[in-house]
């Protein structure tokens, strides 16, 4: 894949899906999942989360920890076994894309609700349909934790277009989602 860059030149990038959707709706759940069935199927699956808290680069009082607290913009653990890297900024999902380019086949992404790669959406009610529309594109999977006739009742009542041609799975359908999962994931290699 290839994404045009602030500068004009083109740089590549790796497939990315992301899995949308509100706290605990489902996410980390269909993440792990997918994650699992695409790497049985041979394939490099490289993940990224966005978290909307502040969270701590490293265990307090850790060596890695220390030279971040002295100014280090980055800092890479590693052993025999395990490679972690902490850095003092942020990072899109198009740098994450970037560089993980040649290391994975592709990205299963949890959250980055704006960026602009294909996305699953988990709902609890219809009502988040309407802000994940207003807030993400390109969602072209929805998973619903109330059933399709529910969706639609209400869906009408709160003016969602066309809402019963949208792929809609009822969360209880879990081998269907999985085969849909994959299958759009598949689509993007």
């Amino acid at each position: 894949m290839s994404i045009r860059s602030d500068d004009n030149f083109i740089v590549r990038a790796v497939p990315v899906l992301q899995i949308i959707g509100y706290k605990n709706s489902g996410k980390t759940t269909l993440a792990c999942k997918l994650i699992a069935a695409l790497t049985a199927q041979g394939l490099r699956v490289g993940s990224a989360k966005h978290d909307a808290h502040e969270f701590r680069l490293d265990d307090y009082e850790t060596d890695s920890e220390k030279h971040l607290s002295h100014g280090a913009l980055e800092t890479i653990l590693t052993s025999s076994t395990a490679t972690r890297s902490m850095r003092k900024s942020s990072t899109s999902l198009d740098e994450i894309a970037q560089q993980l380019y040649g290391k994975v086949d592709i990205i299963i992404a949890e959250g980055f609700k704006s960026a602009r790669y294909p996305k699953i959406a988990l709902i609890h009610h219809v009502v988040e349909m309407r802000d994940l529309l207003a807030q993400a594109a390109d969602i072209r999977l929805w998973i619903s934790w109330e059933a399709h006739e529910v969706l639609q009742e209400q869906g009408s009542t709160l003016q969602i277009a066309d809402i019963s041609s949208k792929l809609i799975l009822y969360i209880k359908e879990q081998e269907d989602i999985l085969h849909k999962a994959i299958s759009l994931a598949r689509s993007l290699l």
